[in-house]
């Protein structure tokens, strides 16, 4: 049956062919900031919270592949013991960090 592409599904879960709106994308995104480790769920929750809609749409992709990394990582690069391997991310982690007022 074939229903149409703007409205939700009944579930309430999000529809993988209907376009996000701008506040489900948020709390998507809200949730995947979501980690095991205090120190990480801060920085993430920060930079969503507070500069990720300002950001421009290359920061705003990179956030969304930073949350595709794993926890443990995420820590090591926040409290700067080590460094993403991918330039890209490693720009994008100090660009966090100043963001946040970080020192170094």
């Amino acid at each position: 049956m074939n229903r149409p592409t703007d409205t939700a599904p009944a579930n309430g879960a999000e529809d993988s062919c209907t376009p996000l709106t701008a506040e489900a994308h948020h709390r998507r995104l809200a949730w995947q900031c979501r980690r095991g480790l205090k120190e990480t769920d801060i920085v993430l929750n920060a930079y969503l919270d507070d500069h990720f809609l300002q950001d421009t749409a290359a920061h705003q992709a990179a956030f969304e592949r930073l949350l595709a990394c794993q926890d443990a990582d995420l820590f090591e690069w926040f409290t700067r013991r080590s460094v993403p391997e991918d330039e890209e991310l490693d720009a994008f982690v100090k660009h966090i960090l100043r963001l946040l007022g970080a020192q170094d």
